[in-house]
Formats: C-alpha cells, sequence, structure tokens
C-alpha cells in the first residue's frame, strides 16, 4: 500500500507539471459576484495592509480586516501521508464533497473534478510548506487558475464550525495519530 501511495504521490508532483497555481479567486453571494488576484491577498497577509480592491470586497461582504488577516494568517499542520490517508476515506470523501459546495474550479460545477483539485491542493501545500499550509498556500496549490467561492455555503459552513472542529479533535487524537504513524489497520 506504501508503494502505491509513494507512486501516486510521485505521478503527482512530478509528472503533471502542467497544471497552474490559482491566480484568482471569484467570490459569490447570490447575484453578487466579485473577484480578486492571489496575490492582493498575499500582500494584505503580508504586509497587514489592504489594497483598495480588497478594502471594498471587505467592506461589501461586512468583513473586518483584522478577522481576514487572522483568517489568512492561520497555519494547521497537515501531514502530508496522513491528509492523503484521511482524505482519500470514506470520512474525507465526505468532507471533499461538502467543500465542494463552497469551492470549485470556476465556471465548473463538475464535482468529482472540485474534490480532486481541493484534495490536490491541499496535499501540495501541505508538501511545499513542510506539512503546515494556510489558505494562502492552499490557493497557491490549487490546480486551477481562477478559483469560485460560494459565500453563502462559506456562511452556512461557519455555523458548522464548531462541529466540525469536535471532528478535527477527534481525528487528532489516537484515530489521527494511528494514521500519521502509519499504524491504521485500514
Amino acid at each position: 500500500m506504501n508503494l502505491k501511495n509513494n507512486l501516486i504521490l510521485f505521478i503527482i508532483l512530478f509528472l503533471i507539471p502542467t497544471s497552474k497555481a490559482a491566480e484568482t479567486i471569484h467570490l459569490y453571494k447570490g447575484t453578487f459576484s466579485r473577484s480578486i488576484n492571489i496575490n492582493e491577498l498575499y500582500n494584505f497577509k503580508k504586509t497587514k495592509i489592504a489594497s483598495n480592491k480588497l478594502r471594498n470586497l471587505i467592506k461589501i461582504t461586512n468583513q473586518k480586516e483584522k478577522e481576514l488577516h487572522k483568517v489568512l494568517s492561520y497555519k494547521i499542520e497537515i501531514p502530508v501521508k496522513a491528509s492523503s490517508k484521511l482524505l482519500n476515506s470514506k470520512i474525507g470523501e465526505v468532507f471533499l464533497s461538502r467543500l465542494t459546495k463552497i469551492i470549485h474550479p470556476h465556471k465548473i460545477s463538475n464535482k468529482k473534478l472540485s474534490a480532486k483539485s481541493i484534495r490536490s491542493g491541499i496535499i501540495l501545500s501541505s508538501y511545499n510548506n513542510n506539512q503546515k499550509i494556510n489558505l494562502i498556500d492552499f490557493f497557491k496549490a490549487y490546480p486551477n487558475k481562477n478559483i469560485a467561492i460560494n459565500l453563502n455555503a462559506l456562511n452556512k459552513t461557519f455555523k458548522k464550525v464548531d462541529s466540525l472542529k469536535d471532528l478535527i479533535e477527534f481525528y487528532s487524537d489516537s484515530p489521527f495519530k494511528k494514521l500519521k504513524d502509519g499504524r491504521s489497520s485500514n
């Protein structure tokens, strides 16, 4: 099984170099639609100074600059091997299918393609950043030039964050450690 996973990772990382990193995020909320360049988000994360376009988006979406900076800067540890196993499990498939309602390649509504893009973005960003990722790292590793984010679906998800936090804590305890160490019975 390890040889199979290593072969898949090798193919993804080295033999398919044609996939482009994301450059633009398209935000949707009902009839509202705006786009922003990922480099603007990166510069904001780095300098804490929002561009005029980003400042307008923050105002329109009723966000706070401080909170957005906190979200963009938040790093989590995602070991490549464990996250690959988790994202390819039944629970991971459910998680990815729910995420496809929020984030997907712009103007492409294929759920299987969206799930593969999210999985790839998570694994590649983890691999490229010492097994830690943040939102900007994920966007930069996302294998499509344009990302669409459904803000209505995102807001619904934020309301369920506490239950998701419980699920993550459950997996960060012994079952996740077993996956991380490669001692899972699966």
